[in-house]
């Protein structure tokens, strides 16, 4: 186990630098229809309130995390990219072993998430476009704007948003720079499992751990 854990520790930490978290299926596709208007000012309205909460310097870490929890449960359906991850182990998983998964996966998610997107504080993102894949499923692109480097080359990033329960707009998967969070976790998450007779509780055990080392450098 302790060999598992320490490939998915390092697997995770190159990954985390390439994608920001919160988070399901497949890689967008390059379809010319557009997604509504609507969807788009959903993303960028969401992208901003998560600013604010990383932004304000008036938060000590504890309540900045805490707020940033309390965002991504309210904007992402965490328990279905928890479930997704696990691949085909979440079939034999039991329901014990599949809530505590899904606690550990949401502290670990919240803190991935705000730990990368920590990386472009005082920065913004900027909402340029969209596609839709289906009639509930689009995926909306954006730029990471540095305002004190405005000639830089800009960070792409993207936010999948799917219908949720009653027709309630979701994030389902964050991308940076061509790297898909819950996709990428997706693969890690399945390599540890293999090295670990698929053991759900393990990788349970592995999350907190990593969501202690991510608290630890988070700024």
């Amino acid at each position: 186990m302790r060999n598992g854990a320490k490939s998915l520790a390092q697997q995770t930490m190159k990954s985390g630098l390439l994608a920001a978290a919160v988070f399901l299926g497949l890689a967008a596709g390059t379809g010319a229809t557009f997604a509504s208007p609507a969807t788009e000012k959903y993303a960028q309205e969401t992208i901003d309130r998560g600013y604010v909460i990383l932004n304000n310097d008036a938060l000590s870490r504890p309540q900045r995390a805490e707020q940033f929890r309390e965002f991504m449960l309210g904007t992402t359906d965490i328990r279905r990219i928890a479930i997704f991850t696990l691949g085909q182990y979440a079939n034999s998983t039991s329901p014990a072993d599949m809530e505590d998964f899904v606690k550990a996966f949401t502290d670990y998610a919240t803190a991935v998430y705000e730990t990368r997107l920590g990386k472009y504080k005082g920065q913004t993102l900027k909402v340029t476009g969209s596609n839709n894949r289906a009639a509930d499923d689009s995926v909306v692109n954006a730029i990471v704007v540095n305002p004190t480097a405005p000639s830089a080359n800009p960070i792409r990033a993207a936010f999948r948003i799917r219908a949720g329960a009653g027709g309630k707009s979701i994030i389902t998967d964050m991308q940076v720079e061509g790297v898909w969070l819950a996709i990428n976790q997706r693969s890690d998450f399945i390599g540890f499992l293999q090295q670990n007779r698929g053991s759900v509780p393990a990788l349970a055990t592995n999350l907190r751990q990593q969501v202690i080392t991510l608290r630890g450098g988070a700024n």
